[in-house]
């Protein structure tokens, strides 16, 4: 009887340690700023078509182009970061140019006794609002309760823009973090004639450009802490994280990266597809150039998703020698119901807090946990995700 209830007490106990639904963490206690995205008065009753062109970017047959950087009332204010694009094939039409690219950054701020917030004029700021956005001139005041902070870069997906994460940068940098957004506007690089194969490559090179400008710069180089900058991506933001955290890119060895990325997320990432009968893997045959990868990564998929199938996506992640995490979005395709985006950035800031802020019982959560209140219906695959981690 005695060995009997002894069994029962385990088996109550595994359940409960390995069948946990978490609780997402509250509201974040920092109030937060960012740097100047002011479109200028001119263009601020553009059409929302007109204004999505602007931030995707767009290049004309007869070689013009357009880009917000074109639109910014206070482009001396906005984090604009020219990219030198080396003289190499990888980089097709582009190869030997400069690009500018838009970008802002979300950061913890001291408290702002008269903040100025700006609501970007697309789709009636649906997408969150600025809550305080640096004036010309200003400066970035941080929060004064640490000294450092960890940096986390958002890339976001083809034929989109960093706007729709405005609100995504301010909640993770209201948990203390310093929140980089890229506007890569690579739709101004395509050209008729040469396809677009080699924005893949551009990606990781702007990431990398980005993050070496925050860490040069007056403003956030000395609160960035270096031991601890992630990247977050959706869909091809999801490609740019693996390929910016060391991934080889169609298996080419000169493909960018930077060193110093300690953790990544990959939300229904890129990692190929079948076209027209043939399977195409963004990382080389097999997505074998994953297998250079040994940071912690987790990673999000839906269960109905055919722009980025999980039946690339799982076998793609098997290459990856860090520590994996693998999270089903239950039944949702590429476009991921608002309930699943809650999903996706509470497993995020826990998973974040676990590797940049080494917090133990984020860490304990993160591996014991099987799905997340609230939202729809998601599941951790632990026993999948143990045999890739005891590999």
């Amino acid at each position: 009887m005695a060995r009997l209830l002894l069994l029962v007490w385990l088996s109550t106990t595994c359940l409960s340690v390995y069948a946990k639904e978490l609780t997402p963490l509250p509201h974040g206690p920092y109030a937060v700023a960012s740097t100047n995205m002011q479109i200028a008065d001119k263009h601020k009753d553009m059409s929302d078509e007109d204004m999505h062109t602007h931030l995707i970017g767009n290049s004309s047959f007869f070689g013009s182009t357009k880009y917000v950087a074109d639109l910014m009332k206070y482009p001396e204010s906005a984090w604009i970061v020219d990219v030198k694009i080396p003289d190499e094939d990888l980089y097709g039409p582009v190869r030997d140019e400069t690009l500018d690219v838009v970008s802002y950054v979300t950061y913890p701020t001291q408290q702002i006794a008269d903040p100025n917030p700006y609501d970007f004029p697309y789709h009636n700021a649906n997408y969150g609002s600025f809550a305080h956005m640096l004036l010309p001139g200003e400066k970035p005041r941080l929060a004064t309760t640490q000294d450092k902070y960890p940096l986390v870069i958002l890339s976001h997906g083809s034929n989109a823009h960093g706007i729709y994460d405005i609100e995504h940068a301010n909640g993770i940098a209201r948990h203390g973090y310093i929140v980089a957004v890229i506007t890569y506007g690579e739709n101004r690089t395509h050209r008729t004639l040469s396809g677009a194969d080699h924005t893949q490559f551009l990606r990781p090179l702007i990431t990398k450009a980005v993050i070496d400008s925050l860490l040069d710069s007056n403003e956030f180089g000395p609160f960035i802490d270096r031991e601890n900058i992630a990247i977050s991506g959706f869909s091809f933001g999801g490609f740019t994280a693996l390929a910016t955290a060391g991934g080889k890119v169609s298996g080419e060895a000169n493909t960018v990266h930077h060193p110093l990325i300690s953790a990544a997320v990959a939300t229904a990432p890129w990692t190929g597809g079948s076209y027209s009968g043939q399977n195409v893997y963004a990382f080389g045959d097999k997505n074998i150039g994953l297998a250079g990868i040994d940071i912690p990564i987790i990673t999000l998929f839906g269960g109905k998703d055919d722009v980025t199938p999980a039946d690339f996506i799982l076998p793609a992640i098997k290459q990856l020698k860090g520590p994996t995490y693998v999270v089903e979005l239950i039944d949702q395709t590429h476009a991921f119901q608002e309930g699943s985006w809650q999903d996706r950035n509470n497993w995020e800031l826990l998973f974040l807090n676990a590797y940049l802020k080494k917090d133990k019982e984020a860490l304990a959560q993160l591996k014991t946990g099987i799905s997340m209140q609230g939202g729809n219906g998601d599941r951790q695959l632990l026993e999948y995700q143990k045999l890739l981690n005891d590999k």
